[in-house]
């Protein structure tokens, strides 16, 4: 066996691991994008529940008659506090979203590399493989 067919086997072999990791790579990539699809689909349905309350709060309407004084004045302080809780959780939440859905679009683009570099390998690949053929027919 000829040296150059020895050194195209090591690069078949070496090209065949880089396949492997490739295709693992993506399937790794793939169950992140899917569960934080799936969490970014339950916070959104949470959003949404999230603003309609809030807009139940912040349209609630007071009877002045039933409120006055320092009942009145309690009353709206921790109407006040419970409207901003509510309005920084919205926020929270929303910002949540935001980071999942980021975090689905910068595996999406590393698992496009990959996919990229998988099919530049079995090109490679193939290559390697017609020029084996041909050493071996020498």
């Amino acid at each position: 066996m000829s040296t150059s067919l020895s050194l195209l086997r090591q690069q078949r072999l070496t090209v065949l691991k880089g396949i492997s990791n490739s295709e693992e790579q993506i399937t790794i990539l793939a169950d992140k994008i899917s569960r934080l699809r799936a969490a970014s689909n339950i916070l959104e349905t949470s959003i949404t529940y999230l603003r309609t309350t809030k807009s139940s709060i912040d349209n609630l309407e007071v009877d002045e008659r039933s409120w006055k004084g320092k009942t009145k004045d309690n009353y709206e302080n921790k109407y006040s506090i419970y409207r901003d809780s509510v309005q920084q959780y919205l926020s929270k939440a929303e910002n949540a979203k935001e980071a999942i859905d980021s975090d689905i679009r910068r595996y999406e683009s590393t698992q496009s590399s990959y996919a990229l570099g998988l099919n530049k390998l079995q090109s490679t690949f193939h290559l390697l493989e017609t020029q084996i053929r041909a050493k071996e027919r020498e």
